[in-house]
């Protein structure tokens, strides 16, 4: 008796998906502390250059600029450059459109990949 599980092509793109995306640059951008303040401060302040920013937080400026240019490179912030200052705000519709595509393939992933689970709507 062949005790093996019998996966589809769909079941196995479904699931890879998923797995690349939980193991991405976006989800270990969101994990670091740092990013998560620095997140929060924008979200409560609104738009602000670096200098507000680091003069908020406990790290020094570099290591926000490194931190900004992360969170900018994934799509969680962007930026503009006004005379010699560079001012971040959140990509909200970015981040929320990213969070959403990540909802939905779990989603797939639930209904086509797990037998076990209840469906979801």
């Amino acid at each position: 008796m062949n005790m093996e599980p019998n996966y589809t092509e769909k079941q196995i793109e479904i699931v890879n998906s998923l797995v690349k995306v939980m193991d991405s640059k976006f989800f270990k951008t969101l994990s670091e502390p740092v990013r998560v303040e620095i997140l929060k401060f924008i979200m409560l302040n609104g738009r602000a250059d670096i200098g507000t920013i680091a003069e908020n937080m406990p790290q020094d400026r570099s290591v926000i600029s490194r931190h900004l240019n992360l969170m900018q490179e994934v799509g969680i912030l962007t930026s503009e450059k006004e005379s010699r200052h560079m001012y971040y705000d959140i990509n909200a519709q970015a981040f929320l459109d990213r969070l959403t595509n990540i909802t939905d393939l779990i989603k797939t992933c639930m209904n086509e990949c797990c037998t076990s689970c209840n469906r979801i709507e």
